[in-house]
């Protein structure tokens, strides 16, 4: 696929997308079902934590039981992170042959070359901005979002702190 990859249609309308006959929208695309988000079993504690973390901090509704995946694969490449950043934080405070630095290390022969916790910190960090994109999760996403506006269109009397279950796409009907 060429260029950025499309936005899901909640989290357009969520950024404050005014939705009209021109809009390009899927009026066949499913709509998953809402449920839980509780941290899955198998999660390590670190990966919990940030679990609990993500979802205390977006927006109501965004996250559905079938985002599971990507959320865990944020979580997992997020606590790899953490604990590589420390390695090299460990290996950088220690003692170093002339000529390393936090970043470059002696080889065998005696050249200088990036270390490789450096090398694997940049590649974690490049998957977690990855998908703090797709979820939203990074302060250019959230900018994007319009909050006030958002509880403004979708205001519901049934269920005042959930602005998604106002949400009625063209082609659906309420039961």
């Amino acid at each position: 696929m060429r260029g950025r990859p499309p936005k899901p249609l909640a989290l357009r309308i969520a950024e404050g997308e005014r939705l009209s006959q021109t809009t390009t929208i899927n009026r066949d695309a499913p709509e998953p079902p809402r449920g839980p988000l509780d941290p899955p079993a198998d999660l390590s504690e670190e990966e919990a934590v940030v679990w609990r973390h993500v979802i205390a901090n977006q927006a109501s509704g965004v996250f559905r039981p079938i985002d599971t995946g990507t959320l865990r694969q944020h979580c997992w490449f997020y606590s790899q992170l953490l604990g590589a950043q420390a390695e090299l934080r460990q290996w950088s405070e220690g003692k170093k042959k002339p000529g390393e630095t936090p970043f470059l290390r002696r080889a065998r022969n005696g050249a200088l070359v990036t270390h490789q916790l450096y090398a694997l910190v940049k590649d974690l960090a490049a998957h977690v901005l990855r998908l703090e994109c797709l979820l939203g999760l990074n302060p250019v996403s959230r900018e994007r979002i319009h909050a006030g506006v958002q509880g403004e269109l979708f205001s519901d009397k049934d269920n005042p702190h959930d602005p998604w279950a106002a949400l009625e796409l063209p082609g659906e009907t309420r039961q």
